[in-house]
């Protein structure tokens, strides 16, 4: 007797069991085009601000980036 899910298991109409390149094609995790999923815990009033950067970022990244600079500058430049 076979492994499970295998034609040789000796099982009629094995539904475990797909063809070669059947279903969804693999791609590598660099091939990704989907966002990374991230957690973060924040209070209320810091969670609005939060989302309303995270609209801003998706809409234009680079300005987002230079707003972040000038604030690290104005901040002492202590975060990276």
């Amino acid at each position: 007797m076979g492994k499970a899910g295998t034609p040789q298991d000796g099982r009629r109409n094995n539904g475990h069991f797909t063809k070669a390149g059947a279903g969804r094609p693999r791609i590598n995790p660099e091939d990704s085009k989907a966002r990374g999923i991230h957690q973060i815990r924040a209070y209320d009033d810091e969670w609005q601000l939060i989302r309303r950067f995270m609209a801003l970022v998706r809409k234009d990244t680079k300005r987002c980036a230079d707003a972040v600079a000038i604030l690290e500058m104005n901040d002492g430049g202590e975060h990276k």
